[in-house]
């Protein structure tokens, strides 16, 4: 090959590339996405990194409300008056309350929030997020693995607080051939009575996570009624297992719902609504069984449920 043929053929490669680089689609700007974060916890700090991994952005701009609600309502205000970020990621109940209130016209995911639709009115168009709270239907599936005679679940709520999860409840526990028998509260005062109402027409209990019922007596007044009763209370955290309760059933990582958030949030700056796009709950769970409990009560624990357990107590 003499050299004018090799000079020809390097210059034919170089244009093929030129070519070639020419018809690539331009690079993607990066989304200015701003992070709200109710307070600098754990937990919330684990849901970010998670959110971080499934999008494969780094923020903008990550504040700190440190528990404060109007300290996150000063921040949306300067944020208002800059550049109009692509998306908000808030993380916690009070950061997503900022928000409702604060923001309109911009996309919203939120994570690491119990019952977001107590927060978040219909009117909230711009909104979706990871929730914590744990799917329906494996709580009242884990009630009917643990004994055949589960045919009624008993339930006290406060309806301001759980009404929209009991009734959720109440068509998943029909399609599971099973009823749910809910009472409702206006204040942890009234529990009492309404669990007492419960004596002899149920076959288990269900703590919600609702913080009417969750005051402390009302918690072990259930743990009595559950021992007295020889009948399987499930809970919604370790601790209320050590105290007592045959399960704690609980989201099992920040992560990993940071992470569903994330995906929720790659939808969106994908060109999807936000309001096209379902709350979604945890998909990761943390299963403590008590046997002592199980024992007490009378009750073989199946293997199944074992082998998927987190934690057992022995």
């Amino acid at each position: 090959m003499n050299f004018l043929t090799a000079r020809m053929l390097r210059l034919s490669s170089g244009m093929s590339l030129l070519l070639a680089l020419a018809c690539l689609p331009p690079p993607v700007e990066a989304a200015k996405i701003v992070v709200l974060k109710s307070a600098d916890v754990e937990v919330y700090n684990e849901a970010l990194d998670g959110f971080k991994s499934a999008t494969g952005q780094s923020p903008v701009s990550e504040y700190d409300m440190e528990g404060d609600l109007q300290r996150g309502r000063r921040f949306l205000g300067r944020l208002k008056s800059g550049p109009k970020p692509d998306l908000i990621f808030a993380i916690g109940i009070w950061a997503l309350q900022v928000v409702v209130e604060e923001v309109r016209d911009t996309p919203v995911v939120f994570a690491m929030v119990l019952n977001p639709p107590t927060v978040i009115g219909q009117e909230s168009r711009n909104i979706t997020g990871a929730s914590m709270n744990v799917p329906i239907e494996q709580q009242i599936g884990l009630l009917k693995r643990v004994s055949p005679q589960v045919r009624r679940i008993g339930v006290v709520y406060d309806p301001s607080k759980t009404g929209f999860l009991v009734r959720q409840a109440e068509r998943i526990a029909q399609q599971q051939g099973v009823r749910l028998v809910a009472k409702a509260i206006a204040s942890s005062k009234d529990a009492f009575a309404a669990l007492d109402a419960m004596q002899g027409e149920i076959d288990a209990l269900w703590v919600l996570p609702d913080l009417t019922v969750l005051a402390q007596e009302t918690v072990q007044y259930m743990l009595l009624l559950s021992f007295r009763n020889k009948i399987p209370l499930l809970g919604l955290s370790e601790n209320q297992a050590r105290m007592g309760a045959l399960f704690g059933l609980s989201f099992g990582s920040g992560e990993d719902i940071g992470n569903q958030a994330g995906e929720l949030a790659n939808q969106i700056l994908s060109g999807r609504s936000a309001d096209q796009i379902p709350f979604t709950s945890a998909r990761k769970l943390k299963l403590t069984v008590n046997l002592k409990t199980a024992g007490k009560l009378g009750l073989q624990i199946p293997k199944e449920i074992l082998d998927r357990a987190d934690l057992v107590i022995r």
